[in-house]
This record gives C-alpha cells, structure tokens and sequence, in this order.
C-alpha cells in the first residue's frame, strides 16, 4: 500500500505504530487464530532520527536502523524473552531489520512455535534473545483484517447502564483509515460501524474475520454513519498491478 509507513492518524501517530499498537490493545492472549500469522505481542515504530544519531553513537556508524519496541504486551511471547520497551530490533536470525513493515512481514511469516533469536540494541549493549512466535490472538487479526484496503477496526463493547458491565459483543467499527488506500477512495470513515462484509453480518471481530477470509482483490461494506439516515454500500478495490 503506497506510503503506508508515512501515513499519520489525526493525532499524528504514524499508521505502522498505530496498526501495532491497536493489535494489543484487547490485552488478552487466550482465544487463538489459525495459527498462520506469526506474532511477537509488541507495538513499534520506526527509529526517528534522534535516536539513529544516538545508536551511531554508541554502535558506530553502521548502527542507525531497526525497529523501537514501544511497548510489549503481557502475557505476550515478547515478555517472555524478555523484550523491554525502548529495545531496538536489528535482526531475526540472520535477517537485518530495517523498518516496521519488514518486521512485521518477517513475523507474520515464521512458523507458530519456532524459535528464532532477535538481536536487540539496549542502552549500550548488544543482546541476542530467543523467542518463540506465538499464534495472533483472533482479536488482534481481525483488526487487521482491512489492513491491506487501509483501515483497520475495533469491537465497541455495549454496556448495560443499570448494571455497568458489558451485556452483550459490541458493533464492530473503523477504527482508522489510511488516507491513501482503497477505503478512503471507496469513501469509508473513521467511526463507520461495519455491519456487513461481504454479505455476511459481522457481530464480531470473529465475524468480521471470517467474512474478509473471502476477500481477494475487493470487498463490500454495508456500514452505518452517524451522520447519515440511510446504510450506505461501498465497495473497496485493491489497485491492479
């Protein structure tokens, strides 16, 4: 997707981050996906230059790249190496990393189960930790099962007033669209409740899920807006190379 590192939310937060940062935000590492996307459970972000000054500094002029942990989620296979926040990935394996979209393709790819050793610059050290890739939890796929059209979602989680608790599973809404992707030229929005994908009802981020499983090149969206009477259907088309 064009400029998708380079794309900021309203609040400046860059879109890789913000992708990242949604995928942990449900905080629970119980109910599995398939298990054919890798997953660490850390939100990053690319190293600003600030910090490529810092890191030449302190590893010499070949330092500079890589990927800032910015948070690791608990429970999380990257708690478990351990990862801590203000790390700097540089490399899987044998792989260097450059920036957030490689990472996250180098993740997404391993095996579940397999092990593999990051190479992390903390402070001034150099460490080499082991990790095992975990399975990403349904909750965090789903939210990223628009990535590839350029919005992403969250469940809005209805709660009973009388009682104060959740009563029954939440719509599912937009939670962030990239500028320049097919779901901002299809007219989708920011808060846009998803009621239907491809055809199919989606009650929950499972559902939601399951329904964009069956999408290739393009998919239909009924969705709600506040701001409109009526439910509108757009249709979102990947770009042909």
């Amino acid at each position: 997707m064009k400029g998708l590192c380079q794309a900021t939310s309203a609040k400046g937060i860059p879109f890789a981050l913000l992708l990242l940062w949604l995928s942990v935000i449900p905080g629970r590492v119980g109910a599995q996906a398939p298990p054919d996307l890798g997953w660490l459970g850390i939100s990053i972000s690319d190293v600003g230059e600030e910090l490529a000054d810092r890191l030449g500094q302190t590893f010499g002029p070949a330092a500079g790249t890589g990927v800032v942990v910015v948070d690791v989620l608990k429970g999380g296979p990257a708690e478990h190496a351990p990862l801590k926040r203000g790390d700097v990935i540089v490399r899987v394996d044998a792989q260097p990393i450059w920036d957030v979209r490689q990472l996250q393709r180098t993740i997404r790819a391993q095996p579940i189960n397999q092990r593999v050793v990051l190479t992390v610059l903390r402070e001034s050290s150099r460490l080499t930790l082991p990790v095992t890739i975990g399975a990403m939890p349904v909750e965090a796929r789903a939210q990223l099962a628009g990535e590839r059209f350029g919005f992403l979602v969250r469940a809005e989680d209805e709660r009973d007033p009388r009682r104060g608790q959740t009563a029954t599973p939440g719509r599912i809404f937009v939670a962030f669209v990239d500028t320049d992707s097919p779901a901002a030229r299809a007219g989708l929005r920011p808060q846009d409740v998803i009621l239907q994908a491809n055809g199919q009802p989606t009650k929950s981020l499972e559902d939601f899920d399951r329904a964009m499983r069956r999408s290739d090149r393009a998919v239909s969206l009924l969705v709600e807006r506040r701001d409109t009477p009526a439910r509108l259907a757009l249709t979102l088309e990947l770009p042909h190379r």
